[in-house]
């Protein structure tokens, strides 16, 4: 069975975004009349969730996905900075909220409340 979770980000307006993702595990939902979104497929089903090393794995795949889902966002700019920066971390919350694993839960919790240096 083939895991995918599909990261779409999407400008609303010049100062917030909104992150859809859509699909579900083992597949993907797409509406009729969708707008266009940046988006990036994340596969895990070669991944083994119960061990540390498969979540990290999967933790890091959504990053690398919301990086690419968010690079529209990109550039030198602060304002485009915070952009990027809300983008890649709501388009990393949604995904791990959509595996829906207590273990990627809970590391995505730790990484968020790490203090930054």
């Amino acid at each position: 069975m083939s895991h995918d979770t599909r990261i779409k980000s999407q400008l609303i307006s010049m100062a917030s975004i909104l992150i859809v993702l859509a699909g579900a595990v083992g597949g993907t939902a797409q509406a009729g009349a969708e707008p266009k979104y940046d988006s990036a497929v994340v596969s895990f089903g070669d991944l083994n969730l119960d061990s540390p090393q498969g979540t990290k794995m999967l933790y890091s795949r959504l990053r690398n996905g919301a990086e690419d889902a968010c690079s529209s966002f990109e550039g030198r700019d602060l304002f485009f900075r915070r952009l990027w920066q809300s983008c890649f971390d709501q388009a990393v919350t949604a995904a791990v909220a959509q595996v829906n694993r207590p273990s990627l839960t809970t590391l995505h919790n730790q990484a968020v409340n790490r203090p930054k240096r």
